[in-house]
Parts: C-alpha cells; sequence; structure tokens
C-alpha cells in the first residue's frame, strides 16, 4: 500500500466516531460528513451510520486549552 493510501485511509478512520445508532439499535462507527457549526466549545457535525447509512447530528465537546 501506498504511503498516500495509508494517509488516507488514516485520516478517514480518525474521522469517525462511535456511536449509538437509531436505527441499527447498536453501537456502529459513524463517519463525520459535514460540520454544520462551530461554537466556543463544540462543534456540530452530521455523521452517518457506517452499516446502515443513516444520518444524525452531533455535538463534538471541546477541552479548553
Amino acid at each position: 500500500m501506498k504511503d498516500d493510501e495509508l494517509q488516507f485511509l488514516q485520516e478517514q478512520l480518525e474521522a469517525t466516531e462511535l456511536l449509538p445508532c437509531a436505527t441499527c439499535r447498536q453501537e456502529t462507527l459513524h463517519a463525520h460528513v459535514e460540520v454544520l457549526e462551530r461554537y466556543a466549545h463544540a462543534t456540530e457535525l452530521l455523521m452517518e451510520c457506517t452499516a446502515c447509512g443513516t444520518r444524525r447530528t452531533w455535538m463534538q465537546m471541546e477541552m479548553p486549552k
């Protein structure tokens, strides 16, 4: 595998969260689809279940520096 392919796959994996899915009824990997809004200490993301494709919003809290 080439370095750029490995880097791409690593970035994709880092852009996932293990979240409960309302459709699958279990915790599945959800991929970051887009950033909806940025707040002072949080980011609202659109997430997609990698198992069934259902999309949902998710608030990712950021630690103050």
